[in-house]
């Protein structure tokens, strides 16, 4: 039984391993079942799965369904209609639906309070690309002669459809990375940068190396050190920098949790700390993490940023950076955690966005630049 202590997507691999049974057609309709379950989020508790399932598979579906047109052909002809005309056909019976399916509209960083951010979470968001400098026409011309559709939606961003496949291409991070709207966003934070501030950068929760290759884009040749507490991450990062040519770089295994060891002595001009968090701006990417949400929890992702930012303090150079960074929407993982390092670490904010990404079917990320005292 599945318990959210893992993405769906890989519970259903492990699953489908074991019934093989399944062709590759009813695979597709059994995870798009289950996610259009997940996405009614904390809404319908009461009544049986398939009336949630159903209920999601109406709001969140495209096109006529099979299994709607069994179990609700009224519905099923309206499967064309906005998903604010779905709504309202549905206000009747099922009132405060959105607010059920996302009750935490209080704890919103203030950017997205009062908007219809939390309908995103009905809807798939796109996958994008960033196209890596010099590539540019390269990468469109191949996507091109493939016919595969895309949509360019910056001068190096381009939108395709969620279930497009490149991870077998053979320029994927040497000439373009898969990587969210809004994260390609944050780099204008590092272009705002002084040249004194980009001597020797730190990815100090650098994950699988994506803010690390969006750096050495941006700002061209850095001093860069990555670092994780997860080897075989660092493993990923490197099997993905290798991709991507990137060979001058530093890495180091590390729990920022725990005191710096001694032989970790360098200090920084910028450290970029893209914290773990509640994921919660993701989570039209991943609606089971919606699904098993507790706020309760936000105490503890707090607790954890606070002592890995404290840790990683202790290397930030006087009069040098913090680029502190979230995938979340919740105001204590944001802009609340902004006010703290002011007040307790005497840095100065000069910068903080939220980057909705919900209109351009996009994740939602926030971030901000703060300044150390010289």
């Amino acid at each position: 039984m599945y318990k959210g202590q893992e993405p769906f997507s890989v519970f259903c691999k492990q699953q489908f391993s074991l019934d093989r049974r399944m062709g590759s057609t009813d695979r597709k309709w059994v995870r798009h079942y289950c996610y259009c379950f997940f996405r009614m989020g904390n809404a319908l508790r009461a009544l049986p799965i398939e009336e949630r399932m159903v209920t999601g598979l109406f709001l969140c579906g495209k096109k006529e369904d099979p299994l709607l047109a069994l179990l609700r052909p009224a519905w099923n002809q309206r499967i064309t209609s906005s998903l604010t005309e779905k709504l309202a056909f549905l206000s009747e019976a099922l009132p405060g639906l959105v607010q059920a399916i996302f009750p935490y509209e209080d704890l919103l960083s203030k950017p997205l309070a009062g908007t219809n951010w939390p309908l995103s979470l009905l809807e798939q968001p796109l996958l994008f690309i960033r196209l890596r400098p010099g590539k540019e026409q390269q990468v469109i011309e191949a996507l091109q002669a493939q016919s595969i559709l895309f949509e360019q939606v910056g001068e190096r961003s381009l939108a395709l459809p969620a279930t497009t496949s490149l991870s077998s291409w053979p320029g994927l991070n040497r000439d373009f990375v898969i990587q969210d709207l809004s994260s390609q966003r944050i780099g204008s934070m590092l272009s705002a940068l002084p040249a004194s501030a980009t001597k020797k950068i730190w990815d100090c929760c650098a994950a699988s190396g994506g803010k690390s290759i969006l750096t050495i884009d941006t700002l061209g040749a850095v001093s860069l050190t990555v670092s994780d507490k997860r080897k075989t991450i660092l493993q990923q990062l490197h099997r993905r920098f290798v991709q991507a040519e990137i060979t001058d770089y530093s890495a180091i295994e590390i729990d920022l949790t725990q005191p710096v060891p001694s032989s970790f002595s360098d200090t920084f001009s910028l450290i970029w700390a893209d914290v773990p968090c509640s994921g919660s701006g993701t989570w039209s990417r991943t609606p089971e993490q919606l699904y098993f949400f507790q706020d309760a929890s936000l105490n503890g992702f707090t607790k954890l940023q606070r002592d890995i930012l404290q840790t990683a303090l202790s290397r930030l150079q006087p009069g040098g950076y913090l680029l502190y960074s979230t995938c979340s929407v919740f105001a204590q993982e944001n802009e609340e955690q902004v006010a703290w390092l002011e007040k307790e670490s005497g840095l100065r904010c000069i910068q903080q966005q939220l980057f909705d990404g919900s209109a351009q079917q996009a994740d939602t990320l926030f971030a901000a630049l703060l300044q150390r005292s010289r």
